[in-house]
This record gives structure tokens, C-alpha cells and sequence, in this order.
């Protein structure tokens, strides 16, 4: 009789989850619970599509994880063309998304705001790709690649993250900035920054943390109105800078 055995979680397993669950929470009232809520304006064709899309990536990012975890490559690689393409549809609809809101804003007395609340989810889906691209070009290193999946994982979930401290925080800044350091504090716990018996492994995965870091740094300056960012934001969405700042 073949013994069977025994399912256990193991810690990234653990992280990977917590993650999965902050996605579910943070869209719970807008998507995946919406007609108990009620919560935002009615559900877009492109929001749908959008919303299946990156549950359906997620599916498949957690079969490709606890597969790896377990030794079990073979069926990693079974879904890796399937969450590839997946994964790239979800980028291409994320940027249609943000930029078609911001272009499609109102006028508001600020007249910059569109523009700036642009900068958090325009850096987070770009931090997102860059990982994700890097895990793709690297799927035969498997330390490297795992490393960047994960990375591009926990980045993904910010914005889901931000949504879910709004229930227990008033300040959209303290969810902005709390969010990433969420994100990226799951990383740390799902990588340990280490893999064994390989120093060379953790110096790239703290490389990813410090890049993390920098992406931090980046929408800091963006969502403080910097006016190098507020043109590129405008060219991106053809929402007018004000004629007083882009004199």
C-alpha cells in the first residue's frame, strides 16, 4: 500500500497565501462581492475582462507555486505558456485601465489630481512587468526565477492591499505607502532572503528588494505633484497639465 503523504505548509506557502487573501479582501467590495456591496459604479465589459483575467493568472500562479515548492517541475512548466500569456493580458488591460480613467477624468479644482493618483498604480503595474519579464527570460535559472515571480507577485498585490487598509485607516497616503511595505515585507517572508546553500541567490534577492526600494522612491516623488511627472503622466493620458505649472 502506497502511504500517502502528508500535505503541510510550508512558509513561503504561508506569505503566497496571506497574499491571495488581501487580493480577495481589497476587491471584495468592487469585484469579487460587488453585488453585495454596491460599492463604485457599475462593473465595465474591460473591468470584467480585466477582473477574470488576473484571478485566472493568480489560479495559475498558485498551482505553479506549490508545485515548484514541492519539487514537482514538471507541472510548473505544464501551465507556463497558459500563465504567461495570461499574465500579459493582465498588464496590457491594467495600463488601458488607470490611463483610460485619468484621460476620461473630471475637472477638479486641483486640477492636477487626476494626474497624480495616475503615478501609484502606473508604477505599480511597471514594477510588476519589469519582475515578471525578468522571471520569464530567467525560467531555466530557477532560484533567479522563482525569486522574480514572487517579486512580481507581492508588487501585483499593493493596490488590492491599499484598498484593504482603507477599512481600518482614513488617510489614503498611510494605505499608499502602508501597502508597500506590506508587499513588500510578504516577500521577505515568502523568500527569506536566502536560498540554501547559494550566497549568490540572496545578494539577487536582496538586488530585488533594493529595485523595490527604488520603485518606492519613484512613486514618492510622483505622488508629490513633481512636474517631470506630471508631463509624462499628461502625455500618456492627454489629460491637460494646468497652463500655470507647464509654463
Amino acid at each position: 500500500m502506497t502511504a500517502v503523504k502528508k500535505f503541510t505548509l510550508k512558509q513561503s506557502d504561508i506569505f503566497v497565501l496571506l497574499g491571495v487573501l488581501l487580493i480577495l479582501v481589497g476587491f471584495a467590495p468592487t469585484f469579487y462581492l460587488k453585488p453585495v456591496f454596491g460599492a463604485g459604479k457599475p462593473l465595465t465589459s474591460l473591468i470584467l475582462v480585466h477582473g477574470i483575467t488576473i484571478t485566472a493568472w493568480i489560479a495559475v500562479f498558485l498551482y505553479q507555486h506549490f508545485a515548484a515548492s514541492r519539487g514537482l517541475l514538471a507541472r510548473h512548466k505544464e501551465v507556463g505558456v497558459a500563465g504567461a500569456a495570461l499574465f500579459g493580458i493582465y498588464i496590457a488591460l491594467s495600463y488601458v485601465v488607470v490611463l483610460g480613467r485619468t484621460a476620461a477624468a473630471a475637472s477638479e479644482p486641483s486640477g492636477v489630481a487626476p494626474l497624480i493618483r495616475l503615478a501609484y498604480p502606473f508604477w505599480i503595474i511597471t514594477a510588476t512587468l519589469i519582475f515578471g519579464l525578468a522571471a520569464f527570460i530567467l525560467v531555466r535559472r530557477h532560484h533567479w526565477h522563482r525569486h522574480f515571480q514572487l517579486a512580481s507577485f507581492f508588487i501585483l498585490l499593493a493596490p488590492a492591499t491599499a484598498r484593504a487598509l482603507r477599512f481600518v485607516v482614513e488617510t489614503g497616503s498611510v494605505a499608499t505607502f502602508g501597502s508597500l511595505l506590506i508587499s513588500l515585507a510578504l516577500y521577505i517572508g515568502a523568500t527569506g532572503l536566502k536560498d540554501k546553500g547559494s550566497s549568490k541567490f540572496s545578494r539577487l534577492a536582496l538586488g530585488i528588494v533594493g529595485g523595490y526600494l527604488l520603485v518606492i522612491l519613484l512613486i514618492f516623488f510622483s505622488v508629490n505633484a513633481a512636474a517631470p511627472w506630471l508631463h509624462f503622466a499628461s502625455a500618456l493620458t492627454g489629460y491637460p497639465v494646468p497652463e500655470v505649472l507647464s509654463q
